[in-house]
């Protein structure tokens, strides 16, 4: 039960609860820890748990018949995945994996009813579900109609946005990212987006420390955060 009570506690999705709602849905919850670089499932395997990140990083993507592993989302605590289980005997259509040390909360499929019971709890998953797709709808449009530059720019905003930190330098990236995290990301070649970073440095919108990115441009700021206290 503590590893229940570890997974249910401070979760977002379930704050709405009442303690003894609680309760009942920690007999459902179940805790794990997935270390930097494990899997947590593969494109293929039968899609039977949701998962909620309590806290740790997970990144979706798939690879192309060549092998090129092709990223599709960075998600973090508070995020669902897996939820291809709310629809009946499929399989992943993605790989997920840990980016670094990952607590997540799962719930089997046949304790979905239960779990969506709470009006709230299902029209949070809802939300956090139309993001996700979204995200997606953005990143593909990107892909479609942006040369490698602006999709690079693109996915540093949008990591910025969810990870970034207000510092004296400029809005650091909380991510480590290596040239082929960000190839990856954007669908390009790590040669491409090396030289992409290298013009951006150049160009003053952005500088790298000890692989973290941290974004200058000022109007970059301006038009894409709010930041209270700096």
């Amino acid at each position: 039960m503590n590893e229940k009570i570890k997974c249910m506690k401070d979760l977002e999705l379930f704050q709405s609860l009442s303690p003894e709602e609680k309760h009942e849905i920690m007999k459902l919850a179940h805790g794990k820890t997935y270390l930097k670089g494990e899997m947590v499932f593969f494109e293929g395997d039968p899609a039977d748990t949701i998962y909620l990140i309590k806290s740790g990083i997970v990144l979706l993507y798939k690879v192309s018949e060549k092998g090129k592993e092709v990223s599709l989302g960075i998600l973090q605590e508070n995020d669902i995945f897996g939820e291809n289980t709310i629809f009946d005997d499929i399989q992943h259509t993605m790989n997920a994996k840990a980016l670094e040390n990952t607590f997540v909360c799962t719930c089997n499929k046949k304790d979905l009813p239960e779990l969506l019971k709470d009006p709230m709890i299902s029209l949070k998953i809802i939300k956090l579900l139309g993001d996700k797709l979204n995200n997606y709808t953005e990143q593909m449009a990107t892909l479609a109609f942006q040369d490698v530059k602006g999709r690079v720019l693109d996915v540093l905003i949008r990591l910025a946005r969810e990870y970034g930190e207000m510092t004296p330098e400029g809005i650091r990236i909380n991510l480590l990212l290596n040239h082929q995290d960000l190839a990856n990301l954007v669908n390009a070649s790590r040669v491409m987006v090396t030289n992409t970073i290298n013009e951006l440095k150049r160009e003053g919108v952005i500088r790298v420390n000890k692989r973290f990115f941290f974004i200058l441009n000022s109007s970059l700021i301006k038009k894409n955060f709010y930041v209270e206290n700096v």
